[in-house]
């Protein structure tokens, strides 16, 4: 009977040991990944766009206008990198309002096209005339850049400033990622918290606002269709920030090169939807390259295959990473 319950004891001990070398498992693999992300994705990303609009600031002052538009197109696609991964606002709380102050799609109603043709007009100093801090996102460079002639002495002025003030935000950006390193990876359970509710918030603005206002399937404009709501609608870069955005998420979740977010929760809760998410955003970035010259007339199947995205992440997997969502169903970002 001693010899059954001490055999006993030593299988429960056993069992004990190999849950908790488990879970120490688990957790090695969550750092690696986040710290994997924060390097490959986020911190990339945020280069990125530095550089970006260090070559579209020289290709403006130069007054070559083609290779400015396609630089603009460049600082779209790793803009929205950068936004679709936001978290800096959650472990800077001084740079909640950033993203805001570089791009106001969907956040206010206010005509900037007829504000900024009076700037370019006005004979005050262009700091002056663009008074206000959307005169001077990247909505209000996409319209200078593509509307107006920047070899212009004003108009290039005006361009100039504009770029500068989205140059000085970026900078901060990446600087801050850069000294928050640590500081992200230091409490494993917020770092998961922040980074996929940035991702489940963000793939509801790009279902709802980027493809369902346009094709007429969101609340706001059921069954009203119109290109013109398109995110890039004046350059004709919608589709290519969906692009962007899509290939952002598949950096996450499902890169080869390293272990990703969809990597780390196969091992953690062995869900056959993270097949599906992954399979959803394959898809998808197949799906939005169909789109010639950003007319989303026929992109219903995008938008439902971009909301299977949504719903994997919102309904599904969040449960198994035990983490509360917080949507935001509003108009600003």
């Amino acid at each position: 009977m001693k010899i059954f319950k001490i055999v006993l004891t030593i299988l429960c001990l056993t069992s004990i040991s190999f849950a908790n070398e488990k879970v120490e498992n688990i957790d090695i693999k969550n750092k690696e990944m986040l710290n994997t992300i924060y390097e490959q994705v986020i911190l990339k990303d945020s280069q990125k766009a530095v550089e970006d609009i260090k070559a579209l600031e020289k290709e403006v002052r130069n007054s070559k206008t083609e290779e400015a538009k396609q630089e603009f197109k460049n600082l779209v696609k790793s803009w929205k990198s950068v936004q679709s991964t936001y978290i800096l606002g959650e472990l800077n709380e001084d740079y909640i309002d950033t993203p805001r102050l570089i791009d106001i799609y969907h956040h206010g109603n206010e005509d900037i096209k007829v504000q900024l043709d009076r700037a370019i007009e006005s004979k005050d100093a262009a700091k002056i005339a663009l008074f206000k801090n959307s005169l001077k996102s990247i909505n209000a460079l996409e319209y200078v850049l593509h509307t107006k002639d920047i070899k212009d002495k004003r108009v290039n002025e005006i361009t100039l400033t504009i770029i500068k003030r989205i140059k000085s935000h970026l900078e901060d950006i990446n600087n801050e990622y850069k000294a928050l390193h640590k500081t992200f990876l230091s409490d494993l359970k917020k770092a998961n918290g922040i980074l996929i509710n940035k991702l489940i918030q963000n793939t509801y603005k790009l279902k709802e606002w980027r493809i369902g206002d346009v094709v007429g399937l969101s609340k706001k404009y059921k069954d009203s269709f119109d290109n013109k709501r398109g995110e890039y609608f004046i350059s004709k870069n919608s589709s290519f920030a969906i692009d962007s955005i899509l290939n952002t998420y598949k950096n996450v979740f499902n890169n080869k090169a390293y272990y990703d977010y969809g990597n780390y929760l196969v091992d953690l809760t062995h869900n056959e939807q993270v097949n599906v998410l992954r399979n959803s955003i394959t898809k998808a970035i197949s799906l939005n390259k169909k789109i010639k010259n950003d007319n989303f007339k026929d992109a219903k199947e995008l938008y439902e295959v971009t909301n299977t995205i949504h719903v994997v992440l919102f309904l599904d997997l969040i449960e198994e990473l035990s983490i509360n969502a917080k949507i935001i169903d509003a108009d600003g970002d």
